[in-house]
C-alpha cells in the first residue's frame, strides 16, 4: 500500500515535467526492431532508481505502442502486464535476500516460465561528463545523481531525452546455460551491469577533459617534446620559442567538443537543411555499428562526395543514439562562422600538406594519439577530397598510417574501422564539379560562398543515403596481414621506439584499398543512379519510356540475381516507380509521341547524370564486360567468355575497387552468366552462349549493358594501343609524357564522338590502368637518374591492344585508329623535319 501511494504521489509530482519531455528512441522503428512476443511476459530493466526515468519510459512505450511498464515489486509480470525493475535492485539480490530475490528464485524453479528482458538506458541530455563548467557539473546526467539533483537534471534537459532500447534477451536462456540457478542469475545481472556501462559509452562517449588540458597532454607528449628539442637545435631557437609554436599549432588543430553545440547544430540541420533539401535520410546497417560501439573504438572511413557528408554522418549517428565522432577536417573549412561551430561539434583541423614541417607533423600525430588513447570515435575521408566524378578516388594513406599506428599502439579498447557509403539522389555541388573538371577554378570556401549556397535550400535533391559497410577489426586484420606488428606496437614493444614493422607502408596501402572495396560493396542502387545507368547507355541519351522501364528492371534483377554483396542496398526495385522518382530530381524530360512517350534530358543534365551513374557503375562491371564480349560476335563459348573476364578483371578491380580477388572472378563470371541466361539476355546451346536476335527486346538491353563500360574499355584500348605504338620507337618513353598523351588522345576522341563526360579523360584513371600493367609485369618502370621515370613495354602488349579493339563499337574503333594513324604521321613528319634541319 505504501509503495503504491509513493508511486501515485511521484506520478502527480512529475506530471507537469513529463508534459515538457521531448524524446528520441533508438533504434528506429522500435516496435518492429524489438520484435517482442506478446504471448510472453516482458520486463524492462532501468540502470538506476529513478521515478522520472520510469515515467519517461512509460511515455515512450505509450508513443510506440509497447507494453507499458509497471513496478514489479513482489509480483511477476504477465503477458498482459509488463514489469519494470531497477538494476540496483537486481545487484542487491546478490548480497542479501530481498522480495525480488525470492521472486527470482521461485521463477527459476519453474522451467515453463520465461520473461523477455529489455534493458533500457535513459539519457537526459547528451553530455558525457566534463569539468569545463559548474553548470555542467551540476546538470550533466550522471548515474550517481540523487533524487533532487535528478529532478533538476531532467528539468534542464527535458527537451533532449534519449531512450536507448537493447534487444530483448530470454531470462530462461541464462538458466539453461548454467546448471546452478544462483550462478545463472548472477551471470544475467553481471551481463546487464556491463551492458549499461557500454551503452553509456556508445551513446555519450568518454568523459571530456577541458580543451586546455587536452592540448597540454599533446604538447607534453614524448613525441612532441622530442620534435621541439630537434627544431630548437636545428633552427638555433630556444626551447620556449619552439614550445610556444607547438602550442599555437595544437590550438589550430584541436577540437573543442560541446554537447550543447552538437544539439544546436542537430536542430539547425533538421529544421533548415534536411527537411528542405532532402526528402529523407535512408540509413542502413547501423545496428551492427551500434553493437560494436559498446566494446570497440570506431574509426569511420566514409566516401566523400559532398560537404554534406560530414554533417550527415554526425547528424545520423547523433539521431540514432550514438556519440558523433571527432572529424579530421581540411583547414580550408576553418573560416568564420563555420570553423568555430564545426570545431565545437568535434572537428579538428589539418593542413593539406605536412611535408617539411616536422613539428607540425609531431603535434598532429600527438593529437591523434591523444584522441585514440581517450577512446573517442574518429572520422576522416581517406580520399582526401570530394570526388568530382562520382567514382571513389584512390585513397591517400598519410593520415591513415598515423591513425593505424596510434590504434595499434593503444592499450585501450580494440579498434574497428567502419567503411561508410554516402550517396545522394543529387549532390548539391555537382554543377561546380563539372566546371572544375572542364578547367574552371575551384571555389574557395568562405562566408560569402556560404551565403550564395543558400539557394540550395530552395531545391529538392531527393534522398540522402548512408549504408554502413562490413567493419574491419584492425588488430585482427593486422594479425593476418602484418604478422610482426606486436613486436613493434604491442604491449611488449619499447614505448620509446618509433620503429615500424617492415612492410608497414604496403600494409596501410592494402588496408586503405580494402576499405574502399568495402565502401563500394555497401553501395546504394538508388532510383536516380539506376535511371542514369540506363539512360546514359542509350545510343543518344534518350529512349522510349517503356524501353527505359524495361532496362531499369533488368538492371535491378541483375543485382538481385547475383548480388554484388550482402551490404548492397536497393531502395526500390520497381522499375516504373524508379523512373517516376528520378524524373523530377534528375530533370528528365518526357516527350509525348503517338507510339509511346520518349524519355531524355538536356545536354547539361546528361552531364550531371554521369555523376549518379558513376556512383554505382561498379555494380555492373562484370555483366557489362560479358555483354561487351558479344559486341562483335553472336556466339561465344562459355570458356572463352570466362577467359575474357579473367584477362580484363585486374584492370576493372583497380579502377572500380571491386571486392573479389582475381582468383574468384571465374566463379563470379559463371554465376553472372547464369543470371543473364535466366533473364533472357543470353541463350545457352550446349557449351556455347548466343546473344539475342536483333529484333528481340532483350537485344537492346544487352547492348545497353555493354555500353555501361564503353568509355572504360575505350580508355584501356587507347592506353594499350599507345603503348604498342611507343614500343616501336627507339626513344625513351617517359611516364609523365605518356600519361599526358593518353589524356590528350582521350580529350580529342571525346570531342570527335560528341561525348560530354569530363571523367572520360581523368588523368588518375590512366595512371591506375598503367599501374595495373606494371603490377602484372607487362610494363616495367625504370629511373634515369634525373628523377624521370621511363617505361619499358613488354611485347605482349601488342596482343592486348589487338584484343582491346574487339571490345569497342565500330564507330569508336574507327575513330581511335584514325586518330592514332594521324598522330603517327604527324610524329614521323616532325622527326623528318628535325633530321633534315641544318
Amino acid at each position: 500500500m505504501l509503495a503504491a501511494l509513493s508511486y501515485w504521489l511521484a506520478w502527480w509530482l512529475y506530471r507537469p515535467l513529463l508534459a515538457l519531455v521531448k524524446f528520441k528512441a533508438t533504434p528506429e522503428n522500435l516496435f518492429e526492431r524489438l520484435g517482442l512476443d506478446p504471448s510472453r511476459p516482458i520486463a524492462f530493466v532501468l540502470p538506476t532508481r529513478s521515478w522520472i526515468d520510469l515515467f519517461a519510459l512509460d511515455k515512450v512505450c505509450r508513443h510506440y505502442g509497447l507494453p507499458r511498464p509497471q513496478r514489479t515489486g513482489a509480483s511477476l509480470p504477465t503477458a498482459g502486464r509488463a514489469g519494470c525493475v531497477y538494476l540496483p535492485a537486481l545487484l542487491e539480490t546478490r548480497v542479501r535476500m530481498t522480495e525480488l530475490s525470492q521472486v527470482l528464485a521461485t521463477v527459476a524453479k519453474d522451467p515453463q516460465f520465461d520473461i523477455q528482458i529489455v534493458p533500457v538506458s535513459i539519457f537526459w541530455g547528451r553530455d558525457p561528463g566534463s569539468e569545463t563548467s559548474l553548470f555542467k557539473l551540476i546538470f550533466a546526467d550522471i548515474p550517481q545523481a540523487g533524487s533532487a539533483r535528478k529532478f533538476f537534471i531532467s528539468l534542464v534537459n527535458s527537451r533532449n531525452m534519449l531512450a536507448n532500447f537493447a534487444q530483448p534477451v530470454s531470462f530462461r536462456s541464462y538458466l539453461q546455460d548454467e546448471p546452478d540457478t544462483a550462478k545463472g542469475l548472477k551471470k544475467l545481472i553481471r551481463g546487464l551491469h556491463f551492458h549499461f556501462l557500454r551503452a553509456r559509452t556508445a551513446a555519450l562517449g568518454p568523459e571530456l577533459p577541458p580543451r586546455r588540458i587536452m592540448l597540454e597532454r599533446v604538447v607534453n607528449s614524448r613525441l612532441v617534446r622530442r620534435a621541439i628539442e630537434h627544431e630548437a637545435k636545428t633552427k638555433n631557437l630556444t626551447l620556449e620559442q619552439v614550445r610556444k609554436r607547438a602550442w599555437r599549432l595544437a590550438d589550430e588543430i584541436g577540437a573543442d567538443y560541446s554537447s550543447v553545440a552538437v544539439n544546436f547544430l542537430e536542430r539547425l540541420l533538421t529544421i533548415f537543411v534536411w527537411q528542405r533539401v532532402f526528402r529523407g535520410v535512408d540509413v542502413q546497417n547501423l545496428d551492427r555499428v551500434r553493437e560494436l560501439a559498446q566494446s570497440h573504438e570506431i574509426i569511420y572511413l566514409p566516401s566523400h562526395r559532398s560537404h554534406a557528408d560530414y554533417l550527415l554522418l554526425s547528424y545520423t549517428l547523433y539521431h540514432q543514439g550514438l556519440v558523433p565522432p571527432h572529424i579530421a577536417a581540411g583547414i580550408n573549412l576553418n573560416f568564420w562562422p563555420v570553423g568555430g561551430l564545426l570545431r565545437r561539434c568535434g572537428a579538428f583541423y589539418m593542413r593539406r600538406k605536412f611535408a617539411g614541417d616536422a613539428l607540425y607533423t609531431a603535434v598532429f600525430r600527438g593529437y591523434v594519439d591523444a584522441l585514440i588513447a581517450k577512446g573517442y570515435a574518429i572520422e576522416f575521408f581517406p580520399e582526401g577530397g570530394r570526388s568530382r566524378t562520382g567514382r571513389l578516388l584512390a585513397p591517400k594513406t598519410g593520415l591513415l598510417a598515423m591513425v593505424v599506428e596510434s590504434a595499434l599502439r593503444s592499450r585501450a579498447r580494440p579498434v574497428v574501422i567502419v567503411p561508410v557509403y554516402i550517396g545522394y539522389d543529387k549532390v548539391w555541388e555537382v554543377g561546380s564539379y563539372f566546371k572544375e573538371l572542364k578547367g574552371g577554378a575551384k571555389q574557395k570556401e568562405s562566408a560569402e560562398g556560404l551565403l550564395k549556397a543558400g539557394k540550395i535550400l530552395t531545391k529538392s535533391h531527393g534522398k540522402a543515403y548512408l549504408n554502413f559497410g562490413e567493419p574491419i577489426p584492425l588488430q585482427a586484420y593486422a594479425d593476418a596481414h602484418l604478422p610482426d606488428w606486436r613486436a613493434h606496437f604491442g604491449a611488449a614493444a619499447d614505448a620509446s621506439a618509433d620503429s615500424r614493422p617492415e612492410g608497414y607502408p604496403a600494409f596501410v596501402k592494402e588496408l586503405a584499398d580494402e576499405n574502399m572495396r568495402r565502401v563500394n560493396a555497401a553501395a546504394v542502387a538508388n532510383p536516380c543512379g539506376l535511371s542514369a545507368v540506363a539512360l546514359l547507355a542509350s545510343p543518344r541519351g534518350a529512349a522510349s519510356e517503356d524501353e527505359i522501364v524495361e532496362q531499369v528492371g533488368h538492371l535491378a534483377w541483375l543485382l538481385k540475381g547475383e548480388p554484388y554483396s550482402q551490404q548492397l542496398y536497393i531502395p526500390d526495385a520497381n522499375p516504373k516507380s524508379v523512373l517516376d522518382w528520378a524524373a523530377p530530381v534528375s530533370r528528365l524530360v518526357r516527350v509525348p509521341h503517338p507510339w509511346g512517350d520518349l524519355v531524355g534530358c538536356a545536354s547539361r543534365d546528361a552531364v550531371l547524370l554521369t555523376y549518379n551513374r558513376n556512383n554505382i557503375q561498379h555494380l555492373f562491371a562484370v555483366p557489362s564486360l560479358i555483354a561487351n564480349l558479344f559486341r562483335t560476335r553472336a556466339r561465344l563459348s562459355e570458356e572463352a567468355a570466362i577467359t575474357g573476364c579473367r584477362a580484363l578483371y585486374p584492370f576493372l578491380r583497380t579502377e572500380f575497387f571491386l571486392r573479389w580477388p582475381p582468383e574468384e572472378i571465374e566463379q563470379v563470371a559463371r554465376r553472372t552468366l547464369e543470371v543473364m541466361v535466366n533473364l533472357g539476355l543470353l541463350r545457352r546451346e550446349g557449351q556455347d552462349l548466343w546473344r539475342p536476335d536483333v529484333t528481340q527486346k532483350s537485344f537492346s538491353t544487352l547492348a545497353m549493358l555493354g555500353r555501361i563500360l564503353g568509355e572504360t574499355l575505350e580508355r584501356y584500348g587507347m592506353t594499350a594501343l599507345l603503348l604498342a605504338e611507343e614500343r616501336k620507337t627507339p626513344q625513351n618513353l617517359l611516364r609523365s609524357k605518356f600519361e599526358q598523351d593518353c589524356r590528350l588522345l582521350a580529350e580529342r576522341m571525346a570531342v570527335l564522338t560528341g561525348r560530354d563526360a569530363p571523367e572520360f579523360f581523368d588523368p588518375a584513371l590512366f595512371k591506375g590502368y598503367l599501374n595495373t600493367l606494371i603490377g602484372m609485369g607487362l610494363v616495367t618502370e625504370q629511373g634515369d637518374g634525373e628523377g624521370q621515370r621511363n617505361l619499358v613495354v613488354d611485347a605482349r602488349i601488342e596482343r592486348i591492344a589487338e584484343r582491346s579493339l574487339e571490345l569497342l563499337s565500330d564507330e569508336s574503333r574507327q575513330t581511335l585508329l584514325q586518330l592514332l594513324s594521324r598522330r603517327r604521321d604527324t610524329t614521323l613528319t616532325g622527326a623528318e623535319t628535325v633530321s633534315s634541319s641544318p
